[in-house]
């Protein structure tokens, strides 16, 4: 073999060297790539294991002692007083009322639903609202406040009780 058919055949092969680690040694997840030459026994390379740390979700808080959660009760029926009357159901408890109860900015509410604020304190908002829709409103749904409410329910109230037909059913006679 000349120098000159022997030059070839290196670069060749640097060539295709070059080829498959451009192929294989740049993984689109950002981990290293597989020595080459590493297989199973199928003759399938080998899946790489991540060993980042993943972020735990944070814990749930407890919800708060009464006195510290704010509310504001709404009327979604045509029922007359169904929301004061969970305002009393909560005030009697302890729980503080921000505003007096008022209408719902929309009526024919048909399951209770229990609002919480979101912000930096989302989370203790969520658990209060949670704590109340499970001992004061069976079946009541927990959403985040939307921003239909902001001309009715104050910056100070935390969580919202939008009163639906079927507490409003509970308090007929």
């Amino acid at each position: 073999m000349n120098l000159g058919t022997a030059r070839i055949v290196v670069i060749v092969a640097l060539v295709v060297a070059g080829a498959v680690v451009l192929a294989n040694g740049f993984p689109d997840n950002g981990e290293a790539a597989a020595p080459l030459g590493s297989s199973t026994p199928s003759g399938s390379t080998s899946p790489s294991t991540s060993t980042s740390p993943s972020t735990p979700p944070s814990p749930t808080p407890s919800p708060q002692a009464p006195k510290n959660v704010t509310f504001m009760a709404l009327n979604g029926t045509e029922t007359t007083g169904a929301g004061a009357a969970a305002q009393d159901l909560l005030t009697k408890d302890g729980y503080v009322a921000a505003q007096a109860a008022a209408d719902a900015p929309s009526k024919g509410v048909q399951t209770t639903t229990v609002y919480y604020r979101g912000g930096v304190d989302a989370a203790q908002n969520k658990s209060d609202a949670t704590a109340v829709a499970d001992q004061y409103f069976q079946g009541a749904d927990v959403k985040k406040l939307d921003t239909s409410f902001q001309t009715v329910v104050p910056d100070t109230a935390n969580i919202v009780v939008v009163v639906g037909q079927d507490y409003a059913n509970s308090l007929a006679p």
